[in-house]
Parts: structure tokens; sequence; C-alpha cells
């Protein structure tokens, strides 16, 4: 289920899942999304205390022309981040032939040829004289070029899926900015990759295993800002809502909430059915191989982001369109701007309230897109 990919739709997006070498779960695995193994996903009815974190991250920043996304060994993979940060952390000017010289001279060499046998790698840079990437060592190597993504690049066991789904993925609603905004440029490479992410998390919804090759629970995303420096996401959070045309007066029905958060030293998603929660995390690439325990208080139980993304699947009897997805919380200012707020309360639990006026917009344009493919339900 390893995967990282690159898109270029506008402005480079780099992603890395938040799994690295291991295995998936069994086909009939009761372990609600994400479907991974026991111990890295912890169910809980209750609100959970404490995270045991096991996983690594797999996407990192070497300096604000650099970064890169890498899959395979855990060991090899945390050595080829050395090195790189050695070579690169403290250069932050440097042209397209330096990094070929880079990777010429350590393919070359034993620790290089050793690194690249056992694990893969996207290095995505901002040089003097072009914007690039390399892929370098073991990986599943695919490439798409697709309209709305650009051109796609993905490593790693779950390349494959990626692949197919960028493929899948059609439609494209936006709650906010209506033009991208000129004082947010990246806005529209991020909008695109978040509509990929929240189509993934549609398929791993839906699929009678609980489970898609390609998702691995959530995200680390990479983009660039407005002065072309790379940055991470630090937050988004993924609403995935129901429109039942049988049932047309109950409305955009909540079904499930995912935030995913990224902090210094680990990131980690909190999922909410219902009354219960899952939560899964990834630790960096750098600290020893202990798990770490993180715990939560009850301030930090909010599904809140800098970023939105919603979801919407129409249905109609036991037949279902593709979803449509809307991107809301970056203006053209850079501010955010929500029209959906969550809170924790101890005796509700987890409470999410939608603008009423944006909600019925919402619906309307939701309503236009099933009107249009209704002949499909015939």
């Amino acid at each position: 289920m390893t995967v990282v990919f690159l898109t270029n739709a506008g402005t480079p997006v780099l992603a890395g899942d938040m799994l690295v070498s291991m295995p998936g779960p069994s086909a009939h695995t009761s372990l609600r999304l994400p479907s991974q193994p026991t111990g890295i996903v912890i169910p809980s009815d209750a609100r959970p205390r404490y995270v045991p974190i096991r996983m690594r991250r797999k996407t990192f920043i070497v300096n604000d022309h650099m970064a890169a996304g890498a899959s395979g060994s855990e060991q090899h993979i945390s050595m080829f981040r050395a090195d790189l940060f050695e070579e690169f952390q403290h250069r932050p000017t440097f042209s397209q032939s330096d990094i070929e010289t880079f990777f010429d001279q350590y393919r070359a060499s034993s620790r290089g040829s050793e690194v690249l046998e056992n694990a893969g790698a996207i290095v995505l840079t901002e040089a003097t004289d072009r914007t690039g990437y390399a892929v370098a060592g073991k990986a599943n190597h695919k490439r798409v070029l697709s309209q709305r993504l650009g051109q796609v690049v993905a490593i790693g066991s779950g390349a494959g899926s990626i692949i197919e789904q960028v493929g899948k993925t059609y439609n494209m609603g936006r709650a906010q900015p209506p033009d991208g905004g000129a004082g947010f440029p990246e806005f529209n490479s991020l909008a695109a990759n978040l509509h990929l992410l929240g189509n993934m998390y549609w398929e791993e919804f839906v699929s009678a295993r609980n489970l898609f090759d390609g998702w691995g629970g959530a995200y680390d995303l990479i983009y660039q800002d407005s002065t072309k420096a790379f940055r991470h996401l630090n937050d988004y959070t993924i609403f995935l809502r129901l429109l039942d045309i049988d049932h047309i007066d109950a409305g955009l029905q909540l079904w499930s909430v995912l935030r995913y958060e990224r902090r210094s030293d680990f990131s980690f998603i909190m999922l909410v059915n219902g009354d219960i929660w899952d939560v899964f995390g990834a630790k960096d690439i750098t600290p020893s191989a202990y798990s770490v325990d993180v715990t939560f208080n009850k301030d930090e139980l909010t599904m809140n982001s800098e970023v939105h993304v919603v979801v919407v699947a129409v249905v109609k009897g036991n037949r279902r369109l593709a979803p449509i997805v809307y991107i809301e919380g970056l203006d053209s200012s850079g501010k955010g701007n929500r029209t959906v707020f969550s809170e924790y309360d101890e005796t509700r639990g987890l409470e999410v309230l939608f603008h009423s006026e944006r909600d019925k917009w919402l619906k309307e344009q939701v309503m236009t897109y099933y009107e249009e493919r209704a002949y499909l339900f015939d």
C-alpha cells in the first residue's frame, strides 16, 4: 500500500500516504477505515486519550526549494533522507545540473547503491534554471498525463491504484474562491489534489472490503506557496455527506468526518462515524524504532481545519453517482472563510454545524449535478 505521488497541475504537489513497509489486512478485517493491521488503528467507543504511533511519514522538505518522498525499506528511506539533507539542506540555490551530478555520484557510491536497491524516491526541485523532479531507486514507477492534474508520477506498491483513481476523477466543484484567487495562486493546485483525495476516501468508504490500496488513511501534502517555496499543508478535514434522492427532504446528511493534522514530529488522522472514534498516526522517519504515545486532551478533539473538503455522494435506491467534491477554507487573501464548524461536547459528542445559506446553495449545486445525470438511473 506504500505510495508517493507527484502532480503538476499549475504548480507541483507532492503527497505520501502515512504507511511504510507494512502488510495489508485480510479481506475480512473488522477494523474500520483506515483498514490496517491491529496496532495501527485504535478503535474506541469513547474519546481517545492516547494513541501509540509506530508508522512513519514518507515525505519531507529539505529546504525551500527541494522536497522529497520515498517508499521501500524504512531504514534505507531514513538513510536517503540523511544524505539528501547533508548535500542540499543549506544550499538555498542549485541548478538542475547540480542535482543530476549528485544522483550520478550517489548511484556510484557503495552507500548510495545500497540505498537505491532498497528504496525509491521522488525528489521535487525548484532549481535556478527550472522546476523539475527526479525519480530514483527501486520503485514501482508509473506515470499518466491527466487533464485535471497534469503529469502524475507515482511510486510504491500502491502506484497502480493512484494512477487508476486519477483516471476516474471527473468532477470538481469549489465552494470558494470562485477564480482561484490572485493572492493565493497555489489554491488551484491544492484543490485539484484534495479533490483526488476526496475521491479516494469515497472509494475506501464504499469498498465492500473496506480497503482501497491507494489510500493509506490520509496523505501528507507538500505544495509551493506564492513565493515558490515548498510548504506542508498542516491540516485538512474531509466531510462525507449523502443526498438520497428517494428522501430528498432529509437534505445533505452527514456520514463521516476525517481530520488530518501534521505536527513537527508526527501526523495523525481522527475519523468519526457517529459516536465512534478511530485515530491513526505516523511519526517522522527520523526517530527511533520504538512507538510514540501521543496524548490528546479535550481541546485538541476538533474537526476544524485550515481547509475543508466536502465529498457529496448522490444515491437513489442501491445505485450511486460518482461523488462531487467541494473545497473551502482558502480565499484570495489567504485567510480561511469556513462554512462548516465543529465542536466536541462531553455529553453529546462531536457536533458539526453547517452554514444554512451555504448548505442551501450546495444542495442546489448537487441537485443540478444529479438532474444532468438522472438518465443514468433509468
